[in-house]
């Protein structure tokens, strides 16, 4: 299987596609801290990119991904910033742009992490508002997920948004 990460981060999702033999192709990172640290802990050569502004013709053609994963940023919607008075509506820039990507490349699978309230705002979205209401069909799961349950050394609560088996 082919994988690309979006919001890539320091490369736990690359990590993770390379534990389970998955061929990770590309990963795409705006933060320059992030992505240098991403570059040797893989020996990659990744550039900076702002993902708001990828365009389609930077990723891979689409059919050519088999799973899309990623973790866009979290700042925006968690209780953490802010007391959770965090700019929502530019949060849902990058939301917008996983679900856009997605939709493009037809992966046979693909997974998004993010802070737990992110899942009812996802349910609301593709309900609700008109931007989102497309990606409804996109996904087969949207829940929080307690982590502790799986392992982790700690309760973590994430959400989970994907199309999975």
């Amino acid at each position: 299987m082919n994988a690309i990460d979006l919001y890539s981060g320091i490369g736990g999702w690359t990590l993770g596609m390379k534990l389970s033999g998955v061929h990770h192709s590309k990963s795409y990172e705006w933060l320059p801290v992030s992505n240098v640290t991403h570059n040797n802990n893989f020996n990659s050569d990744n550039k900076e990119i702002d993902i708001r502004k990828l365009r389609m013709s930077d990723i891979p053609k689409s059919g050519t991904v088999d799973f899309v994963v990623g973790s866009p940023p979290c700042t925006q919607f968690s209780f953490s910033n802010r007391g959770g008075k965090g700019d929502i509506e530019d949060g849902l820039v990058d939301i917008y742009k996983f679900f856009e990507i997605v939709e493009y490349l037809k992966p046979k699978y693909w997974v998004m992490e993010n802070v737990p309230r992110v899942s009812k705002i996802i349910d609301t979205l593709v309900e609700e508002d008109k931007r989102f209401m497309k990606f409804k069909g996109l996904f087969n799961f949207n829940e929080e997920v307690d982590f502790s349950k799986y392992g982790v050394p700690q309760k973590r609560k994430r959400t989970i948004c994907g199309n999975f088996p």
